[in-house]
C-alpha cells in the first residue's frame, strides 16, 4: 500500500496513514528529508510512527540520505535518535548526496545486529563492495568533520537566494525544510498537466524541472513542480531572470 502526500503541505495524516496497516503489513518505508517534496519528519511524526508500529513485527526502511541538509536550525529526525523505533529499523546514508558526489554510488546502511545478519546475506550478492580509490577518497574526507557538518548552511544560503526569485514570479513556492529541492505550485500560470508544462519549460525557456507526478505511482497531477538549487549564484540568478518572464 502507498500513502500518497498531497499539496501544499506534504504532511502525514496519521489516523488515515494507520487505516493501510493490516496483519499483511511487513515494512513500512519513510524518507525524511524528503524528496522530492523538501519536507522533513517532526519529532510528533517519529512518535506516531512509533506508536502504529509498537507490539507489531513491522520493520522501518528508513532513506535518511538527506540527513546533514535540514533548514532553519531543525534538527534531522533520524529513526536512530528512538530505541522502540531503532530495534526495528534499517537506515540508509550516503556518502555520494552529503559530499556531493552522487557518481561514486557509496553509501551505508546502520541497523540492530540481528537486521543487519539477514542485511548482509543480501548485501554480499548483490553489491559485495564499493571500489578501493573510492573507499580511501572517502575515509580521508571523513577526517574533517566541518566541512560536512556545514551543509546545512550552505543548502541554506542557496534555497534563500533562489526562493525570493519563484516569490517574485507567478510560480508559488511551497515550504522547503531540507534537501537540495524546492516545489513550486504553477497554477497561476497554466492550467498544463505537469508533464507538458515541464516539457514546455525545457523547449521553450531551457529551464529545466521536474513534474510531481513523476513520483506518484497514480500519476497524481496536482499542478506541481520541482526545482533543484544546488547550482551556483550566477547559474540561480538566470534561472530567476527567466523565471519572471513565464
Amino acid at each position: 500500500m502507498v500513502y500518497e502526500l498531497s499539496a501544499p503541505d506534504y504532511t502525514i495524516d496519521w489516523e488515515q496513514f494507520a487505516q493501510l496497516i493490516s496483519p499483511r503489513t511487513r515494512m513500512i518505508i519513510i524518507n525524511t528529508p524528503h524528496n522530492p517534496t523538501g519536507r522533513i519528519f517532526t519529532e510528533q511524526d517519529m512518535l506516531q510512527l512509533q506508536r502504529l508500529t509498537e507490539n507489531s513485527n513491522i520493520l522501518i526502511l528508513s532513506d535518511e540520505v538527506y540527513e546533514h541538509l535540514t533548514f532553519d536550525q531543525q534538527p534531522h529526525q533520524s529513526i536512530l535518535r528512538y530505541p522502540d523505533l531503532f530495534e526495528r529499523s534499517l537506515a540508509t546514508y550516503s556518502f555520494g548526496i552529503t559530499f556531493h558526489s552522487t557518481g561514486w554510488k557509496m553509501g551505508y546502511c546502520i541497523a540492530p545486529q540481528n537486521l543487519m545478519a539477514e542485511f548482509r546475506k543480501v548485501h554480499q550478492f548483490n553489491v559485495f563492495s564499493v571500489n578501493t580509490p573510492v573507499q580511501y577518497a572517502i575515509a580521508e574526507f571523513l577526517k574533517d568533520p566541518s566541512v560536512y557538518l556545514s551543509l546545512p548552511a550552505f543548502y541554506q544560503e542557496k534555497r534563500d537566494y533562489f526562493a525570493p526569485m519563484l516569490e517574485a514570479s507567478r510560480f508559488a513556492p511551497l515550504a522547503c525544510e531540507g534537501t537540495y529541492f524546492l516545489t513550486a505550485d504553477y497554477s497561476a500560470i497554466s492550467d498544463e498537466a505537469d508533464k507538458a508544462f515541464a516539457k514546455r519549460l525545457t523547449k521553450e525557456y531551457i529551464l529545466a524541472v521536474i513534474p510531481n507526478s513523476a513520483f506518484y505511482s497514480s500519476g497524481k497531477d496536482e499542478k506541481v513542480v520541482r526545482f533543484c538549487f544546488d547550482k551556483t549564484p550566477d547559474v540561480l540568478e538566470q534561472a530567476g531572470e527567466i523565471l519572471a518572464t513565464v
